[in-house]
């Protein structure tokens, strides 16, 4: 019973990180931006002028598991995912306003795709 229990959390566990998670979010580079729209005006503005990066938003409020899939504390949060792993988090603090720019963004995913090395 016991080996039955700890096989089923583990299988959890593993899967929980990837329930949620949109198949596009996996594959390359994939900025998202979680937030709320009680929050809208704190959003981070030209994300959609990111070069070699797939840009999504998603809304917590009218899409509860995208807390769970990002976990998000605070809005907005930016998360940077690479072939659907976490690489880098920005989060908003009690302001909940983020202090960057789509460049400072850019600048970061120019340092994974090796963009900046020209």
């Amino acid at each position: 019973m016991k080996n039955i229990l700890l096989a089923t959390l583990m299988f959890v566990s593993v899967n929980a990180d990837n329930l949620a998670m949109p198949k596009s979010w996996k594959r390359g580079i994939t900025v998202v931006q979680y937030n709320a729209g009680f929050n809208k005006s704190n959003s981070i503005e030209n994300l959609t002028k990111l070069a070699d990066a797939k840009v999504y938003d998603a809304w917590i409020d009218q899409d509860p598991e995208m807390k769970e899939t990002g976990r998000i504390k605070s809005v907005p949060t930016i998360i940077i995912y690479n072939n659907g792993k976490e690489v880098r988090r920005w989060e908003a603090g009690l302001m909940m306003k983020l202090d960057i720019s789509y460049h400072e963004i850019q600048k970061f995913i120019d340092e994974l795709t090796g963009a900046d090395k020209f």
